[in-house]
């Protein structure tokens, strides 16, 4: 090919180029995250969840109780604990709030009441704190389960309020918390008893929500 071609044809090119391009105008964000570790966690940043009786000594009420009991034969309730959010240290003894927990319970066909199978609590801080639970994920399958609560209770067991399961988006109003409080987790749920139910597993997902501003309550699509 002639070379003097080569270059027109590239000069042809770069002029429709300049033709079809689109202008710009730029704009930007730049952030930075600092992470404190969790034992410098204070506030809302120091509530989460926790077992006294899976830590003993605990300077927290006693809550968490029955983290392990037996539901049918040999069957237990298993309960794993997701990452350490607040941590700090008395008598010479660590103690952890946790981010999460994911509770397997098995049981039979009938109703149940699993009472006080883990806690919420909030240590380190001085103000108060205002927690919201909800359904992020809902247990609605009407082929197994009828009835499906999570009941959150004071340590004393009187009852501050309940979430069904089965509806998402049901959201607790504020609970407020001081420094050292903590509530008790109970769950009550009823499984079909139906002849051709042999075995099923039925998930949910509840959202706990903590601040520091009184009546700012979480909107729909705050789940992660």
């Amino acid at each position: 090919m002639d070379r003097r071609l080569l270059v027109l044809i590239v000069a042809v090119v770069a002029l429709i180029g300049v033709v079809n391009a689109t202008a710009f105008a730029y704009r930007w964000i730049t952030g930075t995250i600092n992470i404190a570790g969790p034992d410098q966690a204070t506030g809302a940043a120091c509530t989460g969840f926790y077992s006294s009786a899976d830590q003993s000594g605990i300077d927290l009420p006693s809550v968490g109780t029955n983290y392990n009991a037996q539901t049918y034969g040999s069957n237990k309730i298993n309960v794993e604990t997701g990452d350490i959010v607040c941590n700090w240290t008395k008598d010479g003894k660590e103690y952890k709030l946790y981010e999460s927990i994911k509770v397997t319970i098995p049981v039979t066909v009938g109703s149940w009441y699993i009472q006080d199978f883990y806690g919420f609590g909030y240590h380190t801080g001085t103000e108060s704190v205002y927690v919201y639970f909800r359904v992020d994920d809902d247990a609605a399958d009407s082929s197994v389960l009828t009835t499906a609560y999570l009941i959150i209770r004071n340590p004393d067991g009187s009852e501050i309020a309940r979430l069904d399961l089965t509806q998402l988006g049901d959201q607790t109003s504020a609970i407020e918390f001081q420094p050292g409080q903590a509530v008790r987790l109970d769950l009550y749920f009823d499984a079909r008893s139906e002849s051709d139910i042999q075995s099923a597993s039925v998930t949910f997902k509840v959202g706990v929500y903590v601040t520091q501003e009184s009546g700012e309550a979480p909107t729909i699509g705050t789940s992660p």
